[in-house]
């Protein structure tokens, strides 16, 4: 499967060069294209709209930890923030239910540039951010329920590691339930380690969250 990431605020903000390069290490003007204010040009709204409702979607079929749309509209909005869709163009079908037996090598999933977003696109999976400085903290990376089990997370966490390594970010932070031993597992893979505990910390059940850090050296 073909698949591409990309970072909404990458395409609907007129400060951004569409020829910026993630070797540029330039650390001041790289935290500038972090951080930069939200500039949404009308013609581009429809694309927006569209992968903020796939994304909106995906999270009510596949988190245990509920946002509402108000949320979701109001974290895009912040400077600093950032939402990174996966997608296909690919013509395939989705499965009705997701195959725990499918165990996809993520080697087979391939990145493929320069493939716009479009309406058409098949949105399977997001991430979201915010920057502070050279600190990255993850609030959500979500998969659609029924393209799990295909290495399509393992896919998106090391395409956004690469990425925002390169644009200076040197701290990742996230929560994670206790319970989660898959994604638990899957951040330690990429380097991201324990480093306290936070004690009732989801509002649905009250399970204990561990927060995770990985940092860049």
């Amino acid at each position: 499967m073909e698949l591409n990431c990309v970072n909404l605020k990458d395409i609907i903000n007129s400060g951004l060069p569409e020829d910026f390069k993630d070797s540029d290490k330039n650390e001041e003007k790289n935290r500038t294209v972090l951080n930069r204010p939200l500039e949404v040009a009308s013609n581009l709204q429809p694309i927006l709209d569209y992968a903020i409702k796939e994304m909106f979607n995906i999270h009510m079929q596949a988190s245990q930890t509920i946002w509402d749309m108000k949320m979701f509209n109001d974290e895009f909005k912040k400077q600093g923030s950032g939402f990174i869709v996966c997608y296909t163009n690919n013509e395939y079908k989705k499965s009705d239910k997701t195959d725990k037996t499918d165990k996809t090598d993520n080697k087979t999933l391939i990145h493929k540039d320069n493939v716009k977003l479009s309406l058409k696109s098949q949105i399977i999976g997001f991430f979201i951010f915010y920057t502070v400085l050279d600190e990255m903290h993850i609030l959500d990376i979500t998969v659609a329920k029924n393209e799990q089990s295909k290495g399509i997370g393992t896919f998106m966490l090391d395409y956004i590691l690469r990425k925002y390594i390169n644009l200076g970010v040197k701290y990742f932070y996230l929560e994670v339930r206790a319970s989660n031993d898959r994604a638990i597992n899957l951040y330690k893979k990429f380097g991201f380690k324990i480093f306290m505990l936070r004690k009732g910390y989801y509002d649905d059940n009250k399970e204990d969250a561990l927060c995770m850090v990985k940092e860049v050296v």
